[in-house]
């Protein structure tokens, strides 16, 4: 039989510390002693339409993990999911499971509905156990299933608790979460808040919303998002950054990211601002989510704020 090449040895590695300078080693190796930043919300929060408009992607989360580098940064946003999908996502609601049917062979997934009667939304898979079982909650497909990580454990029903939780403890988080309910504005003020109390005093920033080609003045939805807006800024003061403010106002709309798009000479900035919402060149072509541009902007305020409140 033809017989196969043994593998190399691997090289031996030196001892940890016993070469270079202890400075040379702090700098290849840093520690940090930081909390991890989690991000919460919904397709915003994962930027959704970053890849638009800009020569490369521009993506919230990466930024923010080169600014907090070597902090680390958990994106947790999901898109087209509501305020208590993000309750859910961490552990802040615990759900009671009721199997629909058998497990699947050689997975386990089975069909299971939630006691909340919270319908699944956008590609929404969560971490978590079940009664001590270990599995996936999975509801991107339409309809809730609880896929466990070994095939062989068949749950019966129980009570389902996001393992997220347990990511998101001691760190620092940034909210920006209710857009897809912002109708239901006590709702959303309530699950805000609830996010911001499972966090340590100081560790929360909490997003605003803005207003698209569909909120304009006068609609429902401007109306909802403009009395969100004044309630966070009440409630959480410098730990509120105003996106709506920052991409419809003179300051944000001249700032340094922006600069080569000379947004304020534009008559498409103008009408839209006529109309109190975000200009078109910072919207991506669906007209919901920012493009690359927007997203630059509020990555730059994020960071800015983020040196302010000394989280860097």
């Amino acid at each position: 039989m033809p017989q196969h090449a043994a593998a190399p040895a691997a090289p031996s590695s030196p001892a940890p510390g016993s070469t270079g300078t202890e400075a040379s080693r702090r700098l290849l190796h840093p520690e940090s002693s930081a909390p991890a930043l989690t991000l919460w919300g919904s397709s915003s929060m994962s930027s959704e339409g970053g890849a638009e408009a800009t020569a490369v992607p521009v993506r919230i989360h990466e930024h923010l993990a080169l600014a907090a580098a070597p902090a680390a940064v958990h994106p947790f946003g999901v898109g087209a999911t509501r305020s208590p999908h993000t309750l859910l996502q961490r552990g802040l609601v615990s759900p009671a499971l009721r199997p629909e049917g058998g497990p699947e062979p050689g997975t386990g997934r089975r069909a299971v509905t939630l006691d909340s009667e919270l319908r699944p939304a956008g590609p929404l898979r969560i971490p978590g156990r079940v009664d001590g079982v270990e599995g996936i909650l999975d509801g991107s497909s339409g309809d809730w299933f609880f896929v466990p990580t070994d095939p062989a454990d068949e749950i019966t029903g129980g009570t389902f608790t996001s393992s997220l939780a347990e990511i998101a403890e001691g760190s620092r988080q940034v909210l920006w979460m209710g857009k897809n309910n912002i109708r239901d504005v006590e709702a959303v003020l309530e699950h805000t808040a609830r996010m911001a109390e499972a966090a340590g005093d100081g560790d929360t920033l909490v997003l605003g919303h803005w207003c698209t080609e569909h909120d304009p003045i006068g609609s429902e939805t401007g109306a909802a998002v403009a009395e969100v807006n004044a309630a966070y800024a009440e409630a959480y003061g410098d730990h509120f950054l105003d996106v709506q403010q920052l991409l419809t106002g003179e300051e944000g709309l001249a700032s340094s990211p922006l600069a080569p798009l000379s947004l304020l000479e534009q008559s498409t900035t103008h009408d839209a601002l006529d109309r109190a919402i975000v200009p078109p060149l910072l919207v991506a072509s669906d007209e919901i989510h920012l493009n690359g541009w927007g997203n630059l902007a509020l990555s730059w305020a994020l960071a800015r704020r983020m040196q302010e409140l000394r989280w860097l």
